[in-house]
């Protein structure tokens, strides 16, 4: 009889254990299934990301052109501009000549006329009668000067109307001219504002291209653990890690020494904090730390490690279960110094940081697979 209830308990233990496997496994997909979730969802958003900057890209293309057509416009009005200045200056020129000459003529026969037509009168006063042809050439002589003086004075009016007309045509042209080039300079600043915000979309285009391809590494990724989950969960061999233990909210020992540098939650994009208010905000799982160079990351609580390798959005990663009570998430590792399913104890070492910007992890706590304020559950720093 005593044998008989020994191999009950034996029975009754075996079961047990196999069904606390199956719930580990079980916990552990759905947590991942989560994540990969989650992983497609980021795909879509960097996908309808990029189609949204490849339509501002092209628009943005279609302006410069615009402007590119503006500039062809205003070279080609500021060189027929140019043209018409020199040569109304020309003209000008001519008229100021004529002017200078005409007004040089007339006041010569003015002052010949003037001295000819004194003499004629004294001369007549006297001997009028005593040389009467002579008179009669003097009074011809002085009616010819008196008609080149009427031409060089009619010329010298005429060239002072052309002077007027090609002045006001050159001020018309040069004020013309000085609109095209305030025109010009203001496209031409536009080409360079366009050119940047072309350079900058594109820049985020192919950083969107990137993401999504990074993405879709780490959904196959993903996806490869899951399967290698379901196996598992499929096998009878798989032994228990160990019993539960209740959840140490605020009782976590920090996993590195340094400064927090993003928040768990809504935060500032850091690669576009020009962006919308909407738009600049990204959600953040996690806390980044910033540590010192080759700063020694150690484990919040023993537990079991399930992943230990490079997951390429969050570079090389640690995963641990902490007895099914909740998982611990280390990224951004420059070395990994533990292997998975090897069991670990609080507060060892288990990777190490890089240097300078290399020096910083970003760490994760989920429970029941949803993701959680670090804070909440690591010491409140004095």
């Amino acid at each position: 009889m005593l044998k008989i209830i020994k191999l009950f308990i034996v029975f009754f233990l075996v079961c047990f254990f196999v069904n606390v496997s199956f719930t580990d496994v079980n916990s552990d997909l759905k947590n991942k299934k989560q994540e990969l979730n989650k992983l497609q969802t980021d795909i879509s958003n960097k996908k309808a990301e990029k189609n949204k900057l490849e339509k501002e890209e092209k628009k943005v293309k279609n302006e410069l052109q615009n402007i590119l057509k503006s500039i062809e416009r205003n070279e080609k009005e500021l060189k027929d501009l140019q043209e018409k200045i020199a040569e109304t200056e020309k003209n000008l020129q001519f008229a100021s000549d004529s002017f200078n000459e005409s007004d040089t003529s007339k006041q010569k026969y003015a002052k010949t006329v003037n001295e000819q037509y004194v003499a004629y009168t004294k001369m007549k006063a006297v001997s009028y009668f005593d040389y009467p042809m002579e008179f009669k050439v003097k009074q011809a002589g002085i009616k010819d000067l008196s008609k080149k003086y009427s031409v060089a004075k009619n010329k010298n009016i005429s060239a002072q109307s052309d002077i007027n007309k090609y002045s006001s045509a050159k001020k018309e042209y040069e004020n013309l001219k000085s609109k095209q080039q305030t025109l010009m300079e203001k496209n031409k600043k536009l080409q360079k504002d366009k050119n940047s915000l072309l350079k900058t979309t594109a820049g985020k285009r192919l950083k969107a291209e990137q993401d999504i391809k990074e993405l879709n590494n780490s959904e196959k990724a993903l996806k490869a653990l899951v399967e290698k989950l379901m196996k598992a969960s499929q096998s009878q061999d798989k032994t228990k890690q160990g019993a539960g233990t209740g959840a140490r909210r605020n009782d976590l020992p920090w996993p590195v020494n340094g400064k927090i540098i993003l928040n768990y939650g809504k935060n500032k994009h850091p690669d576009y904090p020009d962006l919308g208010t909407k738009d600049a905000l990204i959600i953040s799982n996690g806390i980044k730390i910033k540590a010192a160079d080759n700063s020694h990351v150690k484990s919040v609580e023993e537990g079991t490690v399930m992943f230990a390798q490079e997951f390429r959005r969050y570079g090389k990663m640690i995963i641990i279960n902490h007895k099914d009570v909740f998982y611990s998430f280390y990224c951004q590792l420059n070395k990994i110094l533990v292997k998975e399913n090897q069991k670990i104890s609080k507060q060892q070492d288990i990777a190490k940081l890089g240097k300078g910007e290399n020096a910083v992890l970003y760490f994760e706590i989920r429970q029941s697979g949803e993701p959680e304020n670090p804070l909440l559950w690591l010491k409140d720093k004095k």
